[in-house]
């Protein structure tokens, strides 16, 4: 089993391994259908970028989306979002300003509280936070999520990613189950950007949309703060999730210390970034490196990793991204690689397993000159393996949002 792009090639008999989800976390395809061009060419249609197959490259090796498809947990975000937007409507069209200082004055979420939609988010947290302790890491912790405009399942991507970070943290599991909850909802302030900015490529919004959207953390935690005592990490975890270590994120431009442990007078801080919110940053990050976004397919866990990687220390938490990307592989099962050693520079393989001790294993699917062949074993030396690059590394386009716009 291997997660692969669309746009790629499966080997002849290759079938779909799990559901495919579309858009509107509706199911496009089932589980067991056959991976042909037409159907790729389909589901592209319908706006899918990857799945996960089953074929002759990859068999052998098994991977599990981290977020096992969250079909519960995604019921329970849809309810909730859709009872915000009811909520929010009101102040959909205000400047930014004036809708928090409303939003402030009215609370208008505090009527959640007791709602089921509410109430129900830390038990499928809870579930979720269970689920993702027993998920192998050998398959780079990849989500579930197969197309731009699934929103619901951004936020359930991140919210596994971040149960995940939280526990190789050895955080306590309350706080395990109360930053899931609070990642579950990161997002939950672009119900005040338009559809049609949050579809479009972030190269082609005007100057007033960018702005929009770096206020939806602003909106997102004062829409938050009513349902977020005592703790105010609901509340601290949307509007800080964009911040950065060296100030250069937004909305308020606070700084980290790069640091997981912190003193009391740290931990008090208002100019430092919250531990919770650094952990969903680096959760965010990283689904969305592996997901499609408008203009841009996604990436590969094992070139996800090293995007992740570039970015510690200045964007994101460096101790965080280091424990994280320290608990799986530099090239996960499924991955696709190029060679890069004398004998077959150019062609492209799969590594299929890994074994307890030992190196990779790699099957070739493609020549030297990029011509599809029988899948086929290869015995590498110890430097042709370390030579082995990610096919798509240096093809993926940038899923990063531009540098802040200034006030």
């Amino acid at each position: 089993m291997r997660r692969m792009r669309l746009d790629g090639a499966a080997t002849p008999g290759a079938t779909l391994a799990h559901e495919v989800i579309g858009p509107a976390g509706e199911v496009v395809a089932g589980a067991g259908y056959p991976l042909t061009r037409r159907t790729a060419d389909a589901l592209l249609a319908r706006g899918v970028s990857w799945c996960f197959v089953e074929d002759a490259a990859s068999a052998g090796a098994v991977i599990a989306p981290l977020d096992g498809g969250g079909g519960a947990v995604r019921a329970v975000l849809r309810s909730f979002s859709s009872r915000i937007s009811e909520v929010a409507a009101p102040f959909m069209t205000l400047p930014t300003a004036r809708a928090v200082e409303a939003i402030r004055r009215t609370q208008p979420a505090a009527a959640l509280r007791s709602s089921a939609a509410f109430t129900l988010l830390p038990e499928a947290a809870a579930d979720l936070v269970a689920r993702v302790a027993h998920v192998d890491p050998r398959g780079g912790y990849v989500t579930a999520r197969h197309s731009a405009g699934d929103d619901d399942g951004h936020a359930l991507g991140v919210a596994a990613l971040t149960a995940r970070i939280a526990l190789l943290l050895g955080l306590a599991e309350a706080d395990v189950v109360e930053v899931t909850t609070a990642a579950l909802l990161h997002d939950i302030g672009l119900v005040f950007v338009p559809a049609t900015v949050r579809r479009t490529s972030f190269d082609q919004w005007t100057l007033p949309e960018r702005r929009r959207y770096e206020d939806h953390a602003i909106l997102g935690g004062a829409l938050l703060e009513p349902l977020a005592q005592p703790s105010l990490h609901l509340s601290m975890v949307a509007a800080e999730h964009h911040e950065a270590q060296d100030g250069s994120g937004y909305p308020a431009g606070i700084t980290g210390g790069n640091r997981v442990l912190r003193g009391a007078e740290e931990r008090r801080d208002s100019a430092r970034i919250t531990l919770f919110a650094e952990i969903v940053a680096v959760a965010d990050r990283y689904e969305r490196l592996l997901s499609p976004s408008p203009g841009c397919s996604g990436r590969s866990a094992a070139a996800a990793r090293l995007a992740l990687e570039a970015e510690a220390g200045s964007a994101l938490n460096r101790e965080i991204v280091a424990r994280f990307l320290a608990s799986f592989p530099a090239l996960p099962l499924g991955s696709e690689v190029r060679f890069d050693d004398d004998a077959r520079r150019g062609a492209r393989g799969i590594v299929w397993a890994l074994p307890a001790a030992g190196q990779p294993r790699v099957r070739q699917i493609a020549d030297v000159g990029d011509r599809l062949i029988d899948p086929v074993e290869v015995t590498l030396t110890r430097d042709e393996i370390a030579a082995l690059v990610p096919v798509d590394d240096a093809q993926a386009a940038e899923a990063s949002l531009p540098a802040p716009v200034s006030r």
